[in-house]
């Protein structure tokens, strides 16, 4: 009997290790005894393999298809970018040359205004009647231009810059001053300023019109027709032997380059503003004969010596 109960007990207790080990999992299977299961080992771990690459292929794709997405998306960002800096550096230049234009057409007014108002101050126009008086007075509009140039080297040498005995006879009579030196002087000092006034104003008008920084109306306004004569002729008549003369009296050494330059400013109008119906011809210093159009038809003739 004692051999019996030990059977059983031996029974029961294999019956207990073994509802335990189906319990605690494989891992604690009874020895001896294999542990249940639905997949042989080899399969488990084929499947646990394949999962585990199953799993790294889905990161990789969703990585490749996040950093594709993110290089797309900064290819979009960095044209969109270079878009608007396109836009923006073509925004800058117009607002530049918009301003440079403003600037340019401001300094425009602004330069062509001063011109006018130095036109038609009582300075330019006492300047140009003192040319003319001169020129008046001191060929009678009979003399050639070389003779009249030669007169003012001797009395802007004597009055106004003092380099030599006073000159006298025609000059003395023509403008009735006789011996009284001090009005000779004072005239004298007037017709050059006038020259000199005059020289700047129209060498001003060239420089500025040569830059496009003049006005119409200033052309309009300025150099044609005031004065009941163009500038052309104007400056031909009247100042260009008075230049020629002050350029013998005080630069004597420069006196070829000072007459060019002379000459070059009435070229300059000549071919600018033309005289209707009239050719235009290049400027001769020291011409032997003044132009038909400064002679007055009613002066008289010098009287001879």
């Amino acid at each position: 009997m004692a051999g019996s109960d030990n059977v059983m007990r031996d029974r029961d207790k294999a019956l207990r290790d073994r509802d335990k080990a189906l319990r605690d999992g494989p891992a604690k299977a009874p020895q001896g005894e294999a542990a249940p299961s639905s997949k042989p080992a080899r399969l488990r771990i084929v499947g646990v393999l394949g999962n585990w690459i199953s799993a790294i292929s889905k990161s990789v794709r969703r990585g490749a298809a996040a950093t594709f997405g993110a290089t797309a998306g900064l290819l979009g960002d960095l044209m969109r970018w270079q878009a608007v800096a396109a836009l923006a550096v073509v925004i800058v230049v117009g607002a530049a040359v918009f301003a440079w234009s403003r600037s340019v057409d401001t300094e425009t007014r602004q330069i062509s205004s001063e011109l006018l108002n130095r036109f038609n101050a009582d300075e330019m126009w006492k300047a140009r009647l003192t040319l003319e008086r001169y020129f008046y007075l001191l060929s009678g509009d009979k003399i050639s231009p070389a003779d009249f140039s030669k007169q003012t080297e001797e009395y802007f040498r004597s009055f106004v810059y003092q380099k030599a005995p006073p000159a006298t006879g025609r000059l003395a009579d023509r403008v009735k001053f006789g011996s009284d030196r001090e009005k000779q002087e004072e005239f004298l000092r007037q017709v050059d300023q006038s020259r000199h006034r005059v020289k700047n104003f129209y060498e001003d008008i060239i420089v500025f019109t040569e830059g496009g920084l003049i006005t119409n109306a200033v052309k309009e306004k300025a150099l044609k027709g005031r004065f009941s004569r163009n500038t052309g002729d104007f400056l031909e008549c009247f100042w260009l032997p008075v230049e020629l003369g002050q350029n013998a009296a005080l630069y004597q050494g420069r006196k070829a380059d000072t007459d060019e330059r002379a000459c070059r400013v009435v070229n300059w109008y000549r071919k600018k503003f033309p005289v209707a119906d009239r050719p235009s011809t290049p400027c001769v210093a020291y011409a032997a004969r003044q132009p038909d159009f400064c002679v007055d038809p009613k002066a008289e003739p010098l009287p001879a010596e």
